[in-house]
């Protein structure tokens, strides 16, 4: 009987393809691709594999579908995703690559502003005297909204930010940012300070729960989260 082809999702690009590389090499699984542009390999001694090269957020939604059994991205795009898509993903293990932290930044000229507390009160000034909510510039819509109610802020407004977040305050497209940050030195040059950590990010290991039970599906996961 012909063995059913199993679909492990890796990053296509930039450093954190090569991060992710050094976890199958690291662990004995040598990706083989016809050439550096493919975006599908297969891996040396399991012809039952097949490797997938997809960007970060893709992965998430294909394991989410079972359309991949295994895969390497972001623990902030997973906990950004849909219920119905987060639900079904199991997070395997956190690698010490690829981190970053989701926060919230105000402007440094926010001297009074230095946590959630002074941030509510702020939202109330902003509709009080500018009659308009205050707006949130940021990619990450889901666990924004999560933490504004977790802190019990209501007075806001979700501005969806498709490029460089950290300067739409200085130009007029928002009040503040919730971003990712590495060292807070690009948040620094554009004149915010963080004010609080919403999520601590890195690279993870991931697993279609439909999927993860299946004795290959097992062993692959095995020899990767070594």
């Amino acid at each position: 009987m012909k063995k059913e082809i199993i679909n492990i999702a890796t990053l296509s690009k930039g450093r954190l393809k090569f991060q992710a590389e050094k976890v199958f090499k690291k662990n004995g699984l040598k990706i083989i691709s016809k050439s550096e542009r493919s975006l599908i390999g297969s891996i040396k001694g399991f012809p039952y594999v097949r490797v997938m090269y997809m960007n970060a957020t893709e992965i998430i939604e294909a394991l989410g579908k079972n359309v991949c059994a295994v895969g390497i991205s972001g623990k902030d795009l997973w906990r950004e995703s849909e219920p119905g898509i987060q639900s079904k993903v199991s997070l395997i293990k956190e690698f010490d690559w690829g981190r970053s932290d989701l926060v919230a930044a105000v402007p440094t000229s926010w001297i009074d502003c230095v946590n959630s507390a002074d941030l509510e009160e702020i939202s109330f000034e902003f509709y009080k005297k500018k009659k308009r909510l205050m707006r949130v510039a940021t990619k990450f819509k889901n666990l924004s909204r999560e933490w504004f109610n977790e802190k019990g802020i209501t007075q806001y407004e979700l501005i969806s930010s498709a490029g460089a977040t950290e300067n739409s305050h200085i130009i007029g497209k928002s009040d503040l940012i919730v971003d990712l940050s590495s060292t807070g030195e690009t948040l620094r040059q554009n004149n915010l300070k963080i004010l609080e950590v919403i999520l601590k990010s890195s690279a993870c290991l991931f697993a279609s729960k439909k999927s993860q039970n299946k004795k290959e599906v097992k062993k692959i996961i095995k020899l990767l989260s070594r």
